[in-house]
């Protein structure tokens, strides 16, 4: 079976790039011939990684331009999408096969991707994605994200090149170390919830002189926040911020493996987002024995073994036109506080291991995505235009009952 899949290219330091990374090697090992789609990472030219070929980004921001024409250009059974797929253009992405796994982190589903979901093979990244496309009458099916826990993100003491984290951070070792990391991109929303993280911080700190925090982002991103002024406005203790290099972080130069030991030396994993797809930092911190604090909305609290959620309001996005979760800063606070008196528990420990063993890719592609592509490739026995007619109608019927369903509730 030939497959396009359209994401960031592999050796991105992205999400999409990690699992891209991880899952693409894996389905070319399972005997299918898969080309990667790079809507960011390649400008120019064709290049070849590790036996399989990656083609580069067109001149569209999401490269909605070239994407026929590659999977046209491959001659590709199916094409699978790793991206938001708001951004895609049915019009111009053509193909009668497609499978979409794609994020849902509002409630409920956008309009523009609920679109696009109904009309190709969707896989939910969460539980929580999943329910939502069902709340709308869209069948999904459920592939979580995965890491790598046996070799890469476990208990890691040392840095790879520094010796010990703390000693190169210049953090005491009976400090409470708070490590966020999480993208500094777009400024409405700010989804990543920076401006309540650092007011929580600045609060402990002002409390607590053990309190340090590491802040793991590119701070020179053209398309985010300044950081340091919100943390300025904050209060918060200079003395006591450590900020990753910018160019380390935007260049791709800390490996996994550094961050795992980045992880390790921390004593919780600061993460409380408006709204996330998955959040895969919060799987890649408790591999590494690390408890997370994370929202209690979307995706997130389905992710947590061992740490705290934090409540919130509603934030109506009207760019998407459903709705966002902003934490409460004295929610965080307070678990910043109980993370604090928990420092050190073996307990905690022992539950962020065991949750985070069940998102190990090599027990999330067997279970998902063998059994995925084995119907993929039994479908390819079917014309197209049959395959896409039931479906189409199985949808439009499950629209209709859930609307059906809504107005007897409103009755």
């Amino acid at each position: 079976m030939k497959i396009a899949w359209l994401s960031n290219a592999p050796w991105a330091p992205t999400g999409y790039g990690t699992q891209t990374a991880s899952i693409v090697p894996r389905i070319k090992a399972a005997g299918h011939d898969i080309a990667i789609l790079a809507n960011w990472g390649l400008v120019a030219g064709a290049r070849d990684w590790d036996g399989i070929t990656v083609l580069p980004q067109g001149k569209d921001p999401y490269s909605n331009d070239i994407i026929q024409a590659h999977v046209d250009h491959l001659e590709a059974d199916w094409l699978i999408t790793l991206y938001d797929v708001w951004v895609l253009n049915r019009k111009l992405v053509t193909h009668p096969r497609i499978v979409s796994w794609t994020p849902v982190d509002h409630q409920p589903v956008p309009p523009q991707v609920g679109q696009w979901a109904g009309s190709v093979r969707t896989v939910a990244m969460s539980r929580f994605g999943q329910r939502m496309f069902r709340d709308e009458g869209i069948s999904a099916e459920y592939i979580p994200h995965s890491i790598d826990t046996r070799n890469t993100f476990k208990p890691t003491p040392e840095h790879p090149t520094n010796g010990s984290v703390r000693r190169w951070l210049k953090v005491p070792d009976d400090a409470f170390l708070v490590m966020v990391n999480a993208a500094n991109n777009g400024t409405y929303p700010y989804r990543k919830s920076w401006p309540e993280m650092f007011a929580a911080i600045a609060f402990i700190q002002r409390d607590h002189p053990d309190a340090y925090v590491y802040i793991h982002t590119d701070t020179n991103a053209a398309n985010g926040l300044n950081l340091h002024h919100i943390a300025a406005s904050t209060g918060m203790d200079a003395e006591r911020v450590r900020w990753a290099d910018p160019y380390e972080v935007f260049t791709g130069a800390v490996s996994q493996q550094m961050l795992a030991s980045m992880y390790t030396a921390a004593d919780v994993l600061l993460a409380p987002s408006m709204g996330e797809g998955f959040g895969i930092p919060v799987i890649e911190a408790q591999a590494c024995g690390t408890p997370v604090i994370v929202s209690d909305y979307s995706a997130q609290p389905e992710l947590v073994g061992a740490g705290w959620k934090v409540k919130g309001q509603p934030f109506w996005n009207f760019t998407q036109r459903a709705w966002l979760q902003t934490p409460s800063i004295p929610g965080i606070i307070g678990a910043l506080k109980e993370a604090r008196e928990a420092k050190g528990s073996e307990e905690l420990r022992d539950k962020a291991l065991a949750k985070a063993a069940e998102y190990d890719t090599d027990k999330v592609f067997p279970k998902f995505w063998l059994p995925l592509l084995a119907e993929m490739e039994a479908t390819l026995k079917q014309p197209a235009a049959e395959l896409e007619a039931p479906r189409a109608e199985r949808r439009r019927q499950e629209r209709a009952a859930k609307k059906a369903a809504k107005r007897r509730r409103a009755a």
